[in-house]
């Protein structure tokens, strides 16, 4: 091809002499020729495919580094794009720690990918002396175990130091248990991926640390108050999902100012440092530590209860107060401590629950821990009203609620009104029947429900002659009967056809769900008790304890009337509601069996009367 032999064709006979003529070596020619074409052709076409393949390569390569800020996620993508496209029993990109003096493997791919977080020394083995040389190294080996690379059985090792300047950064590693398995071809790009690499880890170190700057306080070393806010947003979402615990612990140091006023601001930076240390030292690796202002610090604990939190924080404050240094100059510290969801649900609540309990702790003389628990009991019965709404709002924006988070409400509950006072009994039957509205919601049909089952219940009530506080007590036990279907699921609560007995399963669980939930009310056994019994039969053949006549409480009898004739006049899908004479029809049938007879003729006789009334009107 164009002078140059690129192959030879030939044509034999074993068995006669002299078989070709001069036009056959014409042809012979002509089919060489033609051949030669084709297989420069083919050549050119495939090392076009190779280039190709490789800009593809380095182009990928390049928006990988470029658009990656995170180094070891950049580092991880870039060795998998190199298996991808060569084929190498073992890839790997060692970064120079300069403390040490060792390159440690940070990422890697292959065949045999075993070797990541190995720590190589400088002039060790044909990483460690490419490192320590800054030279690029091709070896080849015609048995295994003769190259000193991270593989044992490479025949062929190649390796080439990152630099960027004069500085190193690291060294890229290919080995293949092959001979001679790196073709020139292959040396060029590798050359050009490592100036790549190059750029890409001093850009990403210099971003790292420009983002360590931005988030690190300067005086303390400790984290900044964004970052903490950052972290805490966080924190609050995954906790919001999750329903797990976390807590924050608000510090403001005691006597600081005369520290300032005394021995000068010097004096009082020095303070600051250490008090940060100390806390940062002794706290766990999972929590944040942040300098929150100019003599106040903030500790964000996940997955941290409020009764841990306060163990914790006693100890933060008894390291504080030994401490030669800031004991020399009187500094103790005033601790809040702030808990999801006990103290509240939003972030911002967490964080003002602290701030009252750190409060509480300056008032007190300092260096000693408060919390919410302290803070009900003096000043702030509005902010544990918040706390308590807080918690339930929260609680009701939840995507899911099933019966594992049951326990978590109830102790919730318990722990954030603990007392037996009027007031918190109130807070807590206003928090149960948000929760009993936001149940009837779930189901289709069965908005206002409550409403109605209560009216029907004061009917009965006051034709029983029941007192006023009774009257009252029976109206809530209507607004609030299905609470517990808050953890039914709504597949269960609004299937049209007929449910398995799996699924009514989960709904005979709602008596007793809404029972424990009414638990945490002070005073409030009568109510828990009717709705724990509210769909008794009076024959036994009810649920959840098959209780019958007089066994079951009078004002559970009350309810199933009640929510049996509220059911029976609601419209449903495809079936409009009964009139109130078919509706009592329907109770009069099942009297005596499903309901207590002498309830069902009160109630005709109630509603008869009513609407006599209403006609005459």
């Amino acid at each position: 091809m164009n002078g140059r032999a690129t192959g030879v064709m030939a044509a034999m006979s074993t068995n006669n002499e002299y078989v070709f003529e001069q036009r056959d070596l014409e042809v012979l020619r002509t089919a060489a020729g033609q051949v030669s074409v084709a297989v420069e052709n083919a050549r050119l076409f495939a090392e076009e495919q190779r280039r190709s393949r490789q800009f593809a390569f380095l182009n990928s390569v390049s928006k990988t580094a470029i658009s990656s800020e995170d180094a070891e996620q950049m580092l991880a993508e870039i060795v998998g794009n190199i298996q991808k496209n060569f084929q190498f029993d073992h890839i790997g990109i060692g970064i120079l720690d300069y403390a040490t003096k060792e390159i440690e493997i940070r990422s890697e791919a292959g065949t045999t990918a075993h070797e990541k977080g190995k720590k190589i020394p400088l002039g060790t083995g044909i990483v460690g002396r490419v490192a320590r040389s800054g030279e690029a190294a091709l070896m080849n080996a015609s048995e295994p175990g003769q190259l000193q690379g991270l593989l044992p059985g490479s025949r062929t090792v190649f390796c080439i130091p990152i630099t960027y300047g004069d500085t190193l950064l690291g060294a890229l590693n290919v080995e293949s248990e092959k001979e001679n398995a790196i073709s020139p071809e292959d040396v060029l790009v590798m050359n050009t991926l490592a100036d790549l690499l190059a750029t890409a880890l001093h850009n990403s170190f210099v971003f790292q640390k420009l983002q360590t700057q931005s988030i690190t306080d300067g005086l303390t070393g400790i984290k900044t108050r964004r970052f903490f806010w950052e972290a805490l947003s966080s924190e609050w979402k995954r906790a919001s999902r999750s329903g797990r615990p976390f807590s924050v612990v608000l510090v403001d140091l005691d006597k600081f100012k005369e520290v300032n006023d005394t021995f000068g601001h010097l004096e009082g930076d020095l303070v600051l440092a250490r008090v940060g240390r100390l806390l940062e030292q002794k706290c766990r690796q999972s929590n944040v530590v942040a300098r929150y202002g100019g003599d106040e610090f903030i500790i964000l604990m996940p997955e941290t209860g409020a009764e841990q939190a306060q163990i914790l924080a006693e100890r933060l404050r008894l390291w504080l107060a030994t401490d030669p240094m800031l004991a020399e100059h009187h500094i103790t510290g005033s601790f809040g401590v702030g808990s999801f969801p006990v103290h509240g649900f939003s972030a911002e609540s967490i964080i003002r629950v602290a701030d009252a309990g750190m409060y509480i702790s300056k008032k007190a003389g300092g260096d000693r821990v408060s919390t919410s628990e302290d803070s009900t009991q003096g000043e702030s019965g509005a902010l544990h009203r918040q706390v308590v709404s807080g918690y339930i709002e929260g609680f009701l924006q939840r995507e899911r609620t099933g019966p594992e988070h049951l326990e978590e409400l109830v102790n919730t509950l318990r722990k954030i009104a603990p007392g037996t006072a009027e007031k918190e009994a109130a807070l807590l039957r206003d928090s149960i029947e948000a929760l009993a509205r936001t149940s009837e919601s779930r189901e289709e049909n069965a908005s206002g429900h409550g409403e109605a089952v209560a009216q029907y219940c004061e009917m009965i009530g006051r034709a029983l002659r029941l007192s006023q506080p009774d009257l009252r007590e029976l109206d809530f036990a209507g607004r609030v009967h299905d609470v517990g279907k808050m953890f039914v699921p709504e597949r269960v609560l609004n299937k049209q056809s007929s449910l398995t007995d799996e699924e009514f399963g989960l709904l005979k669980e709602h008596p007793r769900l809404g029972g424990e939930i009414l638990a945490t009310v002070p005073n409030g056994e009568r109510v828990q008790k009717a709705i724990e019994a509210h769909h008794e039969c009076f024959d036994g053949s009810g649920y959840p304890a098959g209780l019958r006549g007089e066994e079951i409480p009078q004002w559970a009898r009350i309810l199933a009337v009640a929510d049996a004739y509220a059911n029976l006049t609601t419209d449903r899908h495809l079936a409009p509601g009964k009139t109130s004479e078919q509706a009592v029809a329907e109770l009069e049938k099942y009297s005596g069996t499903k309901y207590d007879g002498m309830l069902v003729r009160i109630l005709a006789r109630e509603l008869k009367a009513e609407r006599s009334m209403n006609l005459g009107s």
